[in-house]
């Protein structure tokens, strides 16, 4: 059967009121159903059809304990979350099965078919290439849970300016020397127009430390594109009230040209 076909059968199927009505309390039926959407269109190359009709319902239900649900069908639902982008905050009794099914996508070896980031990738699980593989089974449920709310905190925003200007938020999160650490080393890795690098830059520019400076600086010596360069100097020009950020900017400018920093510079997708 062409994929077509089966799109269209899927979109019927899902797309049926007595179906909606039958199915909407159904927490079982929910998951089930998603699952089976999800594994026909991986196995045919095609997004399954139940996620956009039911993805509220599946939110509510990945959103309890899910008692009654399989251990089976909990892991295959967190693996094909995770397929579609969707980084939940499990229950410390489901999150093995998390990581199992974080595992498993990464085994696949198939990230360029999915919506997985890697900027999240890195700052939720330190991982960077399969050779971080053994890093996602030690990471304790207290710091995916400190690093989940940071993640879902940056990407609550609709703009860059109103990030930096509610930069105060991000404040909770210089207590977190992982989270902090983890950006130091690997915000080369990530640095992109995204709202993890953005975030990531304000925690930097807000902490007092001299190491997060250096670390600042330390990108000024890699080989940055015109627009990573106007993405860190919108942001230093925002932290110049303090005194400990000023040399970071002065150093910008000294590495590039100037209109990188003045003048917006817009992305080319070719």
């Amino acid at each position: 059967m062409d994929k077509e076909h089966l799109i269209k059968q899927q979109e019927k199927r899902y797309n049926n009121l007595n179906f909606a009505v039958a199915i909407k309390k159904d927490n079982n039926g929910i998951i089930q159903n998603f699952i089976d959407s999800e594994e026909e269109a991986r196995l045919h190359d095609f997004q399954g059809q139940f996620y956009p009709s039911f993805h509220y319902e599946i939110n509510r239900v990945m959103k309890t304990k899910m008692t009654k649900i399989s251990q089976k069908n909990i892991y295959l639902a967190y693996y094909y979350r995770i397929k579609l982008g969707i980084w939940d905050v499990p229950s410390k009794l489901n999150f093995p099965l998390f990581l199992a099914a974080v595992e498993k996508n990464i085994l696949d070896n198939d990230m360029d078919k999915t919506y997985v980031s890697a900027s999240k990738m890195f700052l939720l699980f330190d991982f960077k290439n399969n050779s971080d593989l053994p890093k996602i089974a030690t990471l304790s449920y207290k710091d995916y849970i400190a690093s989940i709310k940071f993640l879902n905190l940056s990407n609550s925003y609709s703009c860059y300016p109103n990030l930096r200007k509610k930069r105060i938020r991000f404040t909770p999160f210089l207590s977190n020397k992982l989270l902090l650490t983890r950006i130091k080393n690997g915000l080369d890795f990530y640095l992109d127009s995204n709202f993890e690098t953005a975030a990531s830059l304000v925690l930097l520019l807000l902490d007092a430390d001299e190491t997060s400076k250096k670390a600042l600086l330390n990108l000024h010596k890699k080989e940055l594109k015109n627009t990573q360069v106007w993405l860190l100097g919108s942001f230093y020009k925002d932290f110049q009230s303090e005194e400990i950020n000023k040399p970071v900017l002065i150093d910008l400018y000294n590495k590039f040209p100037k209109e990188w920093i003045d003048e917006y510079q817009k992305t080319n997708y070719d």
